[in-house]
């Protein structure tokens, strides 16, 4: 992601476009969100650091393990 054109803070649906539908699940996109997110409002919002973090596979693994346990909460089996 290219920092001067991307949004510091992305909604769920914008980093499941960024990502790829087909490769984040809702339940594993919100899972992100509730553990390296924050919520404002109603809305989680996600810093596009973190996209680019899991992008490039720099999240370490007890961190993709805490949003895995997340999703399935959110999304049923993820």
């Amino acid at each position: 992601m290219e920092r001067s054109k991307t949004p510091r803070l992305l909604t769920v649906e914008e980093v499941r476009m960024a990502v790829g539908h087909e490769r984040l699940s809702k339940g594993m996109a919100y899972g992100l969100a509730r553990v390296l997110g924050m919520r404002v409002g109603r809305r989680f919002l996600i810093p596009s650091r973190v996209v680019e973090d899991l992008l490039e596979g720099r999240l370490p693994p007890e961190v993709l393990e805490a949003v895995h346990r997340e999703g399935r909460k959110v999304g049923g089996k993820a």
